[in-house]
């Protein structure tokens, strides 16, 4: 016998969680990235996924007109979120570690297919029960390919796992995303749903795991920089404090926008604002999984890469300037200047951090200077030509 009491309160309180959540995040969405946009699908399939809990358990077993249409559609919209919830927060974990969407359609084309499989076989429960069936006294039944959908979770619970451990690895940089905060309480309440039916977890753990993942959202913000979108220095200090006390060697270029000053008092702080937000998504599309990009100072970025090679960010460098012609080139008739960029590498083998930020500050001001001089070169051969 279901105790629709304890069904009602369980769900209830999910949806509560969420509503809260989603009033939380609010100023975050704002900011309206892809991974942002996940997060309220994930709020909103998990908030109506505690509604049809609730509602297939109420009418389980009453007889009337309609009920095992509906026992079927609201078991059916259940099957489908509780596939679609873990592929969303793979895709949710790839994107707010990497920051390229891109990447979805070319590393998770087996995942995708995988879904649209499973959801097939959802829709052709309705004529062939394999998953569950709804009997004619309107009770729910498992069949034996509703397993196939918890094995299914379980691998892409496994997947956003790997991809969190893979990018820590890659990058020596432990993600802000721990992803166990959300999958711990999921799987504890999915594995006791499953094995003991009658049991309403499955949403409300789902709910508590959204609440871990937004705590963790928040422990991002603290190290993101708003404008550029890129990390900030409060968090670029944090990466290199580990890695010095790791005994780990890395390179470090930093990058300074050219004539940023006369951007910014000849056509005003917002387009200085757009040029900043240029030239960091310009520093994210160049990088490698490997690469780190910061917001130093003002209009000062900097990159670093794990690696014990003299000039182990040059390659970068040159992805850099490949991007920034193509920039010049597409915005040539708009833009009223040309972007360009100076840049000073080094790498840290050991010692004191701020000597090293120094060199490569100084180093890049040598290229600073050194361009400051080609225009006025220029500008002097065009004024002798006259």
């Amino acid at each position: 016998m279901i105790d629709l009491r304890s069904v009602y309160i369980a769900n209830g309180v999910g949806i509560f969680l969420i509503l809260v959540l989603r009033y939380a995040a609010s100023t975050r969405i704002l900011r309206r990235q892809t991974e942002d946009k996940l997060f309220v699908l994930m709020l909103y399939g998990v908030m109506t996924g505690c509604f049809m809990e609730a509602f297939s358990y109420t009418i389980d077993g009453k007889l009337f007109a309609g009920a095992r249409a509906f026992n079927y559609i609201a078991n059916t919209y259940l099957y489908t979120v509780n596939l679609l919830l873990p592929l969303c927060l793979l895709f949710y974990v790839e994107l707010g570690l990497y920051r390229d969407p891109k990447r979805i359609w070319k590393y998770y084309k087996p995942h995708i297919m995988i879904g649209v499989f499973m959801f097939v076989m959802t829709i052709m429960n309705f004529f062939i029960p394999i998953a569950y069936y709804i009997t004619e006294q309107n009770i729910y039944e498992r069949k034996p390919f509703s397993y196939v959908y918890y094995i299914v979770i379980l691998f892409y619970c496994l997947t956003a796992m790997w991809v969190t451990h893979k990018y820590q690895k890659e990058t020596g940089a432990k993600p802000f995303l721990n992803i166990m905060v959300f999958l711990v309480p999921i799987l504890v309440g999915a594995g006791l749903q499953f094995a003991f039916y009658g049991l309403s977890l499955a949403w409300l753990s789902a709910a508590i795991g959204l609440t871990g993942l937004f705590m963790m959202q928040q422990n991002e913000m603290a190290y993101v920089d708003a404008l550029a979108d890129t990390y900030n220095r409060q968090y670029l200090n944090t990466i290199t404090s580990s890695w010095i006390n790791r005994g780990l060697s890395f390179a470090g270029v930093m990058i300074d926008v050219d004539r940023f000053k006369d951007i910014n008092d000849n056509l005003g702080h917002s387009e200085g604002d757009r040029v900043l937000r240029d030239v960091a998504s310009i520093l994210k599309s160049a990088r490698s999984k490997s690469e780190l990009v910061f917001r130093f100072a003002g209009d000062e970025f900097v990159v670093l890469k794990l690696t014990e090679k003299e000039h182990g960010l040059d390659d970068y460098m040159c992805r850099v300037n490949k991007f920034l012609d193509a920039y010049n080139a597409e915005h040539f008739a708009s833009n009223p200047y040309k972007l360009s960029l100076s840049y000073g590498t080094g790498l840290y083998t050991g010692g004191d951090l701020d000597r090293f930020m120094k060199i490569i500050d100084d180093r890049m001001y040598t290229m600073k200077s050194s361009h400051h001089s080609g225009d006025r070169r220029r500008k002097t051969d065009r004024e002798n030509m006259k």
